[in-house]
């Protein structure tokens, strides 16, 4: 059973439970992560102001209404190089209608046709990979510019704690962080002997960047 997730049904007096995490990179903070669910609404805001040379500093903020499989998505980005608005729903898996501004932001899998079926917005995605108690099952993630596959590689269990690895892969449109073009990355997320996700660690090439859950 999720102790956390029922401490959090049973704050009353509380509108909702934030979960947050420090986001870091070889011991150096870069920022910070907190997800927020309510009824049908999930936000999810992600502040980096600490990194290198602040190359890849900024803000986003995703919301979606809805449920994981029915959801509209609505995020703003922004950054000292640009800053972008998408809008995404979704019906049963489906894209159903995609909207990116400005239009130069525009990709090719912002035309819903090229999207495959059996997607969620990146803030259900994220949502899924904290609320899942246990290694997650496979899943595919569209944000207005890209799909993003997730796929289970391994499990470990150490000392209480359970690791579960997945593959992150850009399986359609552009990578991630302009102009480096991030498309695959291993997902290494600690789940401690309640189920409460600990840690995810981002790997890909030389970065490996943390997320550990703060309280």
């Amino acid at each position: 059973m999720k102790y956390f997730a029922l401490i959090c049904a049973g704050l009353l007096a509380a509108p909702a439970c934030a979960q947050e995490f420090n986001v870091s990179m070889g011991g150096k903070t870069l920022g910070q992560l907190e997800f927020v669910e309510q009824g049908n609404t999930a936000t999810l805001e992600t502040t980096l102001d600490s990194t290198p040379m602040g190359v890849f500093n900024g803000t986003f903020t995703g919301t979606s209404n809805g449920t994981t499989a029915t959801s509209r998505f609505v995020a703003e980005s922004r950054s000292s190089r640009k800053q972008r608005s998408v809008t995404v729903e979704i019906a049963q898996g489906r894209a159903t209608s995609t909207a990116v501004t400005p239009q130069e932001e525009l990709t090719d899998l912002s035309d819903i046709t090229r999207v495959p079926s059996g997607v969620m917005d990146p803030v259900r995605t994220i949502g899924a990979l904290i609320s899942a108690g246990s290694c997650p099952a496979a899943m595919q993630m569209y944000d207005g510019r890209r799909v993003v596959s997730l796929s289970p590689a391994a499990r470990d269990m150490e000392g209480g704690t359970l690791t579960c690895t997945m593959d992150y892969r850009v399986i359609a449109g552009p990578g991630h962080l302009s102009p480096l073009g991030i498309s695959s990355a291993k997902l290494l997320m600690r789940y401690d002997p309640d189920g409460v996700l600990r840690q995810i660690q981002i790997v890909s090439g030389i970065f490996r960047v943390s997320l550990d859950r703060q309280g």
